[in-house]
């Protein structure tokens, strides 16, 4: 089978480049693929579509599709399905489509992007990063034979010495033998971070807990708490920061207490990292982390039980040990290269056949 990938992760498309021998791939500029994969790759360039309706990217890809007569083309962006539906259309030998989708939001009928994209009855096959991202999807009135459940990978990393984790904290000022409760997020309302840190203050008795809060903040709740005077120290604010997902083996507990998720992929680093998770209800990470087996699971807006999770935690370290290492197995087992790799390829034999 020929296969297009367009803007798809890059550990995907090493992974399926050493396996297959008719892979291409249409990578973002900041994203090339590894040299290893561009030797194995029959096409490896660069797109990097403006807008949704960019039609001189669309025009591009379509001559990309024409020279490659893919047998399925899988977008694994917004901008790169509208390109995708764009370059295909009117074509007497069209490829199979599949999108990725990793929102769990059902997408808007009112929006006339959608149309083209994702409510398209172009579109063969939707790959969803969780069954919560398929359910929003089917709301939406998408047919439940074209949702397919791929969840996603991450890099599997080796669990950090404590000189590097010592270095990583101090970093952002924190105390090396602190009990670190991490979040690592673009910090926007749907992230629920207000409510880590209203948990937070509820904690303060807890004398060695810091709490750390990696990425941008676009949030005037979580901006006017991190104001509160009483934290006095022990709340790190430090900011966007590349490479964060590797910071998570740092925390002593990985907190995403989101109102709305589809799988947040710094759940999975954090997971991969052995870091324990406290998660919300939210979307897809209660597929991913089996409520007390690999983390804990509270309910979303429910600052009570967060803040009772987390102190939980902090009383019986053995429990803390043993959920972080059952949700490293997990990652192990469910979000490698090579389990995401032969989920896609499932994803692509059902839209071909």
């Amino acid at each position: 089978m020929k296969r297009l990938l367009v803007h798809a992760p890059p550990l995907l498309v090493d992974e399926l480049a050493r396996r297959e021998g008719d892979v291409a791939a249409l990578h973002y500029p900041w994203f090339p693929p590894t040299p290893a994969t561009s030797g194995r790759l029959r096409v490896s360039e660069s797109f990097d579509p403006r807008i949704k309706l960019d039609f001189r990217a669309a025009a591009r890809l379509r001559r990309v599709i024409a020279m490659l007569k893919p047998d399925v083309v899988h977008a694994f962006s917004p901008k790169a399905l509208a390109a995708v539906m764009l370059a295909t259309y009117g074509l007497r030998q069209a490829p199979a489509i599949v999108s990725f989708r990793g929102i769990s939001t059902p997408p808007s009928r009112l929006d006339p992007a959608n149309h083209l994209t994702f409510l398209s009855p172009r579109v063969t096959l939707h790959a969803c990063e969780s069954d919560a991202v398929a359910d929003g999807l089917m709301a939406a009135g998408v047919g439940t034979g074209r949702c397919h459940t791929v969840y996603n990978c991450v890099h599997q990393p080796d669990p950090l010495t404590a000189g590097a984790r010592a270095e990583i904290r101090a970093r952002f000022g924190v105390p090396a033998d602190a009990f670190v409760v991490g979040t690592i997020a673009h910090v926007r309302p749907v992230k629920g971070t207000d409510l880590l840190l209203r948990a937070g203050l509820e904690c303060l008795d807890v004398a060695d807990a810091h709490w750390l809060v990696i990425g941008e903040v676009t949030d005037r709740r979580v901006e006017r708490l991190a104001r509160d005077g009483r934290w006095q120290g022990r709340l790190h604010m430090a900011g966007r920061v590349d490479g964060a997902g590797s910071l998570a083996g740092a925390f002593d507990v990985f907190a995403m207490p989101s109102r709305h998720e589809g799988l947040c992929r710094a759940l999975l680093e954090a997971m991969a990292a052995g870091t324990c998770p406290v998660v919300s209800d939210a979307g897809g990470m209660k597929e991913m982390v089996r409520n007390g087996r690999d983390g804990l699971v509270v309910p979303r807006e429910n600052v009570a039980v967060l803040a009772a999770a987390i102190r939980s935690l902090h009383a019986d370290r053995g429990r803390l040990a043993e959920l972080g290492a059952s949700a490293r197995h997990r990652m192990a087992e469910m979000c490698t290269p090579s389990a995401f790799a032969d989920r896609v390829l499932a994803a692509h034999a059902r839209a071909v056949a």
